[in-house]
Order: structure tokens, then sequence, then C-alpha cells
């Protein structure tokens, strides 16, 4: 068994921060994001990976029970031995016992969540053991997560609203109910794994399980084929979503839609389907936290006498912003509630002065930048 090294996948270090880790993740997903490299499954399947890692590494429980995988990650496992060995590793900073805990033989014959507690849970998403089927680790049973890539208006990250989507998405086969088999006929129990789903090969002095090649995981050999889906229990189809996008959200983000992944095997639950967000970048509006910021263009007139110009915001409305006499270049102005609101958020719209200078200035003009100069040595 090996642990993937989120770290590594994020080009971090261990002992980086919870800001170190967001920056590297949103400068990689930026780089190998599908829009940013069309047709190229190699960047793709890059993407997958780093959002994969972030999912992990990004959250601080899970990052707290990676870290303990990793640490307690060299098990001295038994080739086609019903458990692993576990004799001389401290276990006390492991919640539970469980009923497959037997305390001195330093063997494990149960379920890894009841010895484990919530490391057990997200035991083989760090661990490449295989998806399905039973074993001394026994993943649910459940289909596989699905990952899918959602880019998002501006507007819409700011606001908050609905928005719709379509993706191919794999569906239980409604002829044999998912069970692969010519309705009426009947299934048999696979004897590679005796119906387990899974085989425990030796693997450089581990016993490792893996997914029966038998029959697939599914422990069962289906002698009959549905003819709608061949056997498999799934058919392709599309579905449209309509989801619900928080205000504030930021590109790299993720929803989770529960039980909208991958089809169980013969009736088990479906997988979830992670939605990872991309924002669009805007020509006129940028973010700082919860504020929206933007620039405004004005003449030297404008600037030094005072005057009111409409500003468009990011809610679809224009304010008219009043601008001080003497206002400076660079000077930010603040339009009340044009940000972020929701969930404790409270953001601003932030109005960056441009002031334009004449090229060729009359002698109105240079009157005003002879002010403006005097101004500036005050």
């Amino acid at each position: 068994m090996q642990v993937k090294d989120y770290y590594k996948i994020l080009g971090v270090d261990e002992k980086a921060d919870a800001k170190q880790i967001k920056s590297s993740y949103r400068n990689l997903a930026k780089k190998f994001h599908p829009d940013a490299n069309p047709g190229d499954s190699t960047a793709e399947d890059r993407f997958k990976e780093i959002s994969e890692a972030y999912d992990v590494l990004g959250d601080e429980k899970k990052r707290r029970q990676y870290d303990q995988m990793k640490k307690y990650g060299g098990f001295a496992g038994r080739p086609g031995g019903a458990g692993f060995d576990f004799s001389g590793f401290d276990f006390s900073g492991f919640t539970g016992g469980g009923p497959g805990f037997r305390g001195g033989s330093g063997r494990v014959h149960g379920n890894s969540s009841s010895l484990f507690g919530d490391l057990g849970s997200i035991f083989s998403q760090f661990f490449d053991m295989g998806s399905a089927g039973a074993g001394p680790f026994k993943q649910s049973a459940r289909g596989a997560d699905t990952r899918v890539s959602l880019t998002i208006p501006f507007e819409l990250s700011i606001t908050g609203g609905k928005t719709s989507f379509t993706v191919g998405k794999e569906k239980t086969c409604t002829v044999c109910e998912g069970g692969g088999a010519k309705p009426g006929s009947t299934v048999e129990t696979c004897s590679v794994c005796g119906g387990r789903g899974t085989v425990v090969v030796g693997q450089g002095g581990f016993g490792v399980s893996r997914p029966c090649s038998a029959c697939f995981g599914r422990g069962e050999i289906v002698k009959n084929p549905c003819d709608r889906c061949h056997g498999s229990g799934r058919v392709e189809g599309k579905r449209t979503y309509t989801i619900r996008i928080p205000a504030g959200i930021e590109s790299g983000k993720q929803i989770r839609l529960k039980g909208e992944g991958r089809p169980g095997e013969a009736h088990r639950p479906a997988g979830d389907m992670l939605v990872t967000v991309s924002v669009t970048p805007h020509r006129f509006f940028s973010r700082r936290g919860h504020h929206v910021t933007c620039e405004v263009k004005l003449s030297l007139k404008q600037a030094m006498r005072g005057s009111k110009v409409k500003v468009n915001t990011v809610h679809g409305n224009k304010v008219v912003l009043t601008i001080p006499p003497g206002t400076r270049d660079g000077s930010v102005l603040r339009i009340a509630g044009m940000g972020v609101h929701g969930k404790g958020a409270d953001g601003d719209q932030l109005v960056t002065v441009k002031i334009k200078m004449p090229a060729h200035p009359s002698k109105e003009d240079q009157e005003l930048i002879d002010e403006y100069e005097r101004n500036d040595g005050q």
C-alpha cells in the first residue's frame, strides 16, 4: 500500500500553512484547468489530482486525519492472510476499539472504522486498495465520487444565485435495476472470491486487498447479461442540474451534490458529485476579500473641482458617486453595501480614482495642473 502524497502533488512542504496550500492550489488549478488546456487529457487528470489533494489538505480536519494516516502508514501485512499485523504500533491516538480489535495479538479482523474512528472513513481515499468488495478495511460499497468543473460569471460569484449545467452521467439501468442480469435470470456467487468481491494478494511483503478480476469486484457472476446494459448495471445518459451558488464563492471551492456520483454496484448507494467552481475574470470588477473593486477615470477638472459620476455595480444597478474637490490620483472612494453579502460578509465597492492629465493643456488646464502640483507639495 502506498499513501498518496498530497503535499507533493500541491508542491508544498508538510509544514505549510493553510494560506500557502491555498495559494499553491490556485496557481496549479489555473495552470491545469480544462478550460486552459482544451482536449488535453493529461492536464485534465492533473487538475483532478490537484483538486483531490486540496479537498483533503484544504480541510483542517481531513488534513489532520491524513497526517495521522501517513504517520501510521507502514502496515506490515501478511500476504493471503485474514488481517494486517499491527504488533508494535501504539493505537492510543486512535478512537474506539471496535468488535474486531483483539488487544495483545496485534491482529485486526474488523471494519477499519470501528478501530480508527474518523480515520477509517477516509482510509481508502489515501491508500490505493481498490474500491469494491469486502476485506479487513472494507470501504462503504457505494459508487465512486465524480468531479465536475463549472465556470461561472464573476457577478454570480459575488451575488450568489442559481445556475444550471449539463453533464454526461451514468445511471442505473432501469431494465435490470442495476443488477446486470437479464430480467428473470439468476446470478451466481463468484467462486474465485467467494462473493466478497476482493482477493488478498502478496505485494512487496504486504497483504493487499484488490478487486476480484473474475467478477470485477461485484462478488457475482452474471451468466445472462441484461440486453440494455450488457451486464454492467449502468447506462450512459445526460442530466441537467440546477444548483445554488453561495454568495462570495471563490475559484477552487467545491459544491457537493450528495448521491449524484457514479451508481453503486448491484443496488448499492451512489457516490457524490464534487463540483469545482472556476470564476471568470471581469473586465471592470475585481475582488478583495468581501469587497468588490474597480477603477474610474476622471478628467483633471472633475477631480480638482469635484463632480458626480455614475458607477456600475456588480449587483446590476448604477450608483451616483460624489467626487470631492481636490481628489488625488489613486484615491479610493467607497460605495457602501455593494460587495459580497451573506454568512457574516458585509462588503462594499471600492472605487480607485485614475486622473487623466491633458496631453495639450489649455490655459485653464495649466492653472489646474499648477494647483494640483502645489497641493502635492503640501
